[in-house]
C-alpha cells in the first residue's frame, strides 16, 4: 500500500506516526474488540447459548476484522514509509554524485571559455558582457550589473563581435554551444 498523502489522508503521517483522529478510531475498535470479548466470556460462563451472544459475537468478528485490517495497513504503510525513506536517501546520493559532476564540467567549460577569450584577445570587461550575452541578459540588464551605461556595453560587444569574427549576440551564443548541440559522432569501423 503506498502513503501518497499527509496527515489524516493516510494511516500514517509524514513523521510515520498515526494521527490523532486515528488514534481515537483505534482505541474505540480496541475498546469494543475487548468489551465484546468480556461480554461473551460473561455470558458464556453464566449459561448462555451461542445463538443469544449472536450480537456479541458479531461485535466482537467485526472489531477483530476492523482492528486486524487496521494493524495489516499500518505494517504496510510503515514499511513503504521506510522504502520510500530509502529510495530518498539513495537519490540524494545520486544527486550529490550528479552536482559533483557538474560543476567539474562546468569548471571544465569555463577553462574552455578562457581559452577561447584569451585567443581572441577580450578585456575582462568584454568577457563579462560575452559571460552575460551567453546568460541571455539584455543589454541594458548587462549595464545594470556592470553598473555602467547602456550605450558602453553595446559598444563592448560590437568589440567582441569583431575580435570574435562574429555577427552579433547570436553567432556569439552559437559559437558557444554549436559542439556542444551536435549528435554525437558514431565510429562505424
Amino acid at each position: 500500500m503506498e502513503h501518497t498523502g499527509t496527515g489524516n489522508t493516510g494511516m500514517l503521517d509524514e513523521n510515520g506516526k498515526i494521527p490523532y483522529r486515528q488514534m481515537i478510531f483505534t482505541v474505540f475498535v480496541v475498546f469494543v474488540f475487548g468489551m465484546s470479548a468480556v461480554e461473551i466470556v460473561i455470558e458464556f460462563s453464566a449459561g448462555e447459548t451461542v445463538a443469544a451472544m449472536a450480537d456479541d459475537l458479531a461485535r466482537f468478528a467485526i472489531s477483530a476484522l476492523v482492528l486486524a485490517v487496521f494493524v495489516y495497513e499500518q505494517y504496510e504503510q510503515r514499511k513503504s514509509i521506510e522504502m520510500l525513506r530509502l529510495q530518498i536517501s539513495k537519490a540524494r546520493g545520486q544527486l550529490a554524485d550528479l552536482d559533483a559532476d557538474t560543476k567539474e564540467i562546468a569548471n571544465q567549460y569555463r577553462r574552455v571559455m578562457q581559452k577561447q577569450f584569451d585567443a581572441w584577445g577580450l578585456t575582462a570587461s568584454e568577457q563579462d558582457i560575452v559571460i552575460g550575452i551567453l546568460k541571455g541578459l539584455s543589454f541594458r540588464e548587462i549595464a545594470g550589473l556592470r553598473e555602467t551605461r547602456e550605450k558602453t556595453v553595446r559598444q563592448q560587444a560590437s568589440s567582441v563581435y569583431r575580435k570574435a569574427g562574429v555577427c552579433g549576440r547570436n553567432e556569439l551564443t552559437a559559437w558557444f554551444f554549436e559542439d556542444m548541440l551536435d549528435p554525437p559522432h558514431v565510429n562505424r569501423d
